[in-house]
């Protein structure tokens, strides 16, 4: 609440002033910030009741004109104002339907009904895109006379909505001015877009836009570039990780300055240890591989497979340490220690010692099949304890 505060008080400077992380990765690294509407009651605008609302010139380029269907609308939206919230059924609601409603609650103030209407329009226009939707989106953003603090509820509903087409959006809005309020938010919700996994899924439709944003020279601010390079690495798409490791190893064509190339190599070693994706592990494995001990794409690389933790991601990091050299111990050692999935480190034991050129190498998994055979008899004699309580007596 205090860090919305300052955004839509006190602009930028504020902000990064309060948040000195915010200037180098572009987002907050408090993980319980959970959105700007999420238990806030946004004001209204002055006067106590919202002001008419403008048509956004730019959103309504190539919009017929159609004046006996603005009619309809209008109508529309008067009756809907006499609807009973109660009686609504949302579940059999179009994205179209959805969206009045969700606009009627926000003029209505009834916020805690907002994130619920929110989530049941994502998960429409997940399926069944709407352009008018997403243009009545723009449209409100677009707008000088709707207050700050309902811009910032429309900026999470992208994020919420997490599609192609709500990320353009937040990318267009993070491309306004650089000390207006709604930059920070949206790069709040820009750095968090991959992390929302609807449907359980890495979301790699995402990657393409932010591949394309973190190209772009003209994108040169550390707080942007941190929550592109963040939203890259969360999504995980091989094509996105590959850009961040030629960036991480130099080998970046982007006709960058030198400046924003530190700046990128920065954000890129932070965030690929990030990546979860399990598509990115082989083109991390080709990185860790080809690329020779003590650089920094060995070490992010190694670190992200590490962290994903499984069999075949646990397979890279031995293949490599096959032909790895006595210095790698130190490396091998903090990424074996990362990998918790015991089906992963029950493979490690089925690996031969006379596969590695290095017999500290050879040491190092031999120590992590031990502890990984100890770890299976321990799991098992506890199973069967806890199986010998149960148990009824004869």
């Amino acid at each position: 609440m205090v860090c919305l505060l300052l955004v839509l008080t006190a602009g930028v400077e504020g902000w990064r002033a309060y948040n000195p992380t915010l200037g180098r990765d572009g987002a907050s690294k408090d993980s319980q910030w959970t959105g700007t509407y999420r238990g806030k009651k946004p004001g209204s605008p002055p006067g106590g009741k919202p002001s008419g609302r403008q048509a956004n010139p730019i959103a309504q380029v190539n919009r017929p004109m159609d004046i006996s269907a603005e009619l309809a609308g209008l109508a529309s939206k008067a009756k809907l104002k006499q609807t009973n919230i109660a009686e609504i059924n949302w579940h059999d609601q179009t994205p179209a339907q959805l969206w009045q409603y969700w606009e009627m609650l926000l003029d209505r103030s009834e916020f805690q009904q907002i994130p619920i209407v929110g989530t049941l329009l994502a998960e429409r226009l997940r399926k069944h895109p709407d352009p008018a939707v997403y243009r009545g989106i723009a449209d409100l953003l677009a707008q000088s006379n709707i207050a700050a603090e309902n811009k910032a509820i429309l900026i999470d509903l992208l994020g919420e909505i997490a599609t192609p087409d709500a990320l353009e959006q937040l990318i267009n809005l993070a491309k306004q001015e650089i000390d207006s309020p709604l930059y920070i938010l949206a790069l709040q919700a820009l750095s968090r877009i991959g992390d929302n996994r609807w449907d359980g899924e890495f979301h790699e439709e995402l990657s393409p836009a932010l591949e394309a944003a973190w190209s772009n020279p003209e994108n040169n601010d550390p707080a942007f570039l941190g929550a592109v390079g963040k939203a890259i690495a969360a999504v995980g798409a091989p094509e996105g990780v590959e850009q961040l490791l030629l960036t991480v190893s130099g080998n970046n064509k982007d006709n960058d300055t030198e400046e924003t190339n530190r700046i990128k190599q920065e954000v890129a070693f932070e965030t690929i240890p990030q990546v979860r994706n399990p598509e990115a592990v082989e083109v991390l494995g080709t990185w860790l591989k080809e690329e020779p001990l003590g650089t920094p794409s060995v070490e992010v690389s190694g670190n992200a497979l590490a962290e994903i933790g499984s069999i075949k991601a646990t397979q890279e990091i031995v293949d490599w340490a096959k032909d790895a050299p006595a210095e790698g111990t130190r490396n091998l050692n903090d990424w074996l220690s990362k990998i918790d999935d015991a089906s992963a480190l029950a493979s490690i034991s089925a690996v031969q010692e006379d596969e590695f050129q290095a017999p500290e190498i050879a040491a190092v998994i031999n120590s992590a099949a031990v502890n990984a055979d100890a770890g299976k008899v321990l799991s098992s004699t506890v199973l069967k304890k806890d199986s010998a309580r149960v148990l009824p007596r004869p």
